[in-house]
C-alpha cells in the first residue's frame, strides 16, 4: 500500500518524519535494570490464550515478565461486569502486588494470545532477598515505574480529551524497537469495549478517537481490531508524546 500525505489530528501539522523509533514506559531505565537483576533468578513459563495466570483473591502466585504475548488485568464487579485494568505486553514485570504486603492479589491475570514469559515464584523470591539485597531493589524499583505509570494514567484520564487516551493506547501497542517508518501494524488485543474501559474513556469515545486519526491518515483500518500505523510521530503529538529524533543512516 503507498503511503500518502497525513495530517496530524492533535496539531494540524503536515506530513510527519518517519525512521525514529517509539519511546515508552518498556523503555524506562528503572524497569530494564530490575528485570535484568531478576533474570538469572527465573524460568521460562509458556502459558495458552484463555488460560488464567491466576484468579482475584488468590494468595499463590509468580512475578512475570512477558517475552511474547499479551495479558490482560481484570475485576468483576458485583454487577458480574468484567473491568480491564491494565492490558500488559512484551518487557512488562507483573504480580508483584502480593510478594510487598502479603496479601491476595487485588485483579485476575488472563492471557489473551499465548505468552512466553519468565516467572519466579513467591518463595524463591523470598529466598533470593537474603541472598542479594540487589533482588529486594529490583522489586522497589518496579513498583517505582509502575507507580509512575500510575500517576500518567490519573493525569491522561483527567484530560478532558479523549484523542490523547486513544493515541497513547495505540502507541503503546506498537512492538518495541521498530522503526517507525517501517507502518507497523497495530492489532487491538481485546474488545474495543475493553480497550476503552482500560483508558477510561466510553466505547463510543474510543471508536470516534480511532475514526478521527483513521481520517486524518494516521492510521488505515484493516479490518476488525487491525489498523496500519500510516504516520507514527503524528500518533505520538496526538498522544502527547514529544516525536523522538529520527536515528542517523
Amino acid at each position: 500500500m503507498k503511503r500518502g500525505k497525513s495530517s496530524d489530528p492533535a496539531s494540524g501539522s503536515g506530513p510527519a518524519r518517519s525512521a525514529a523509533r517509539r519511546p515508552g514506559p518498556r523503555r524506562d531505565p528503572l524497569a530494564i535494570h530490575a528485570r535484568d537483576v531478576l533474570a538469572p533468578l527465573m524460568h521460562a513459563r509458556t502459558y495458552q490464550a484463555g488460560e488464567l495466570l491466576w484468579r482475584e483473591g488468590d494468595t499463590a502466585g509468580s512475578l512475570v515478565s512477558i517475552n511474547v504475548g499479551r495479558v490482560r488485568i481484570y475485576r468483576v464487579l458485583p454487577t458480574g461486569n468484567a473491568v480491564t485494568i491494565y492490558i500488559f505486553g512484551p518487557g512488562d514485570t507483573f504480580g508483584f502486588m502480593p510478594f510487598l504486603d502479603g496479601r491476595p492479589y487485588p485483579a485476575s491475570a488472563l492471557a489473551l494470545t499465548d505468552v512466553q514469559a519468565m516467572v519466579i515464584s513467591r518463595p524463591e523470591l523470598v529466598a533470593a532477598f537474603g541472598r542479594d539485597p540487589h533482588v529486594a531493589l529490583a522489586l522497589v524499583e518496579l513498583l517505582a515505574t509502575r507507580l509512575r505509570e500510575a500517576f500518567d494514567r490519573i493525569e491522561r484520564s483527567s484530560t478532558p480529551e479523549v484523542l490523547p487516551r486513544v493515541a497513547s493506547a495505540l502507541l503503546a501497542l506498537l512492538p518495541d524497537g521498530e522503526p517507525q517508518g517501517s507502518m507497523s501494524i497495530v492489532e487491538l488485543p481485546v474488545r474495543s469495549s475493553d480497550m476503552a474501559s482500560a483508558i477510561g474513556v466510553a466505547k463510543e469515545s474510543f471508536s470516534r478517537g480511532v475514526t478521527r486519526l483513521v481520517n486524518a491518515g494516521v492510521l488505515h483500518r484493516l479490518g476488525p481490531r487491525r489498523y496500519q500505523v500510516l504516520d507514527p510521530l503524528a500518533l505520538q503529538r496526538a498522544a502527547g508524546v514529544e516525536p523522538s529524533e529520527p536515528e542517523p543512516t
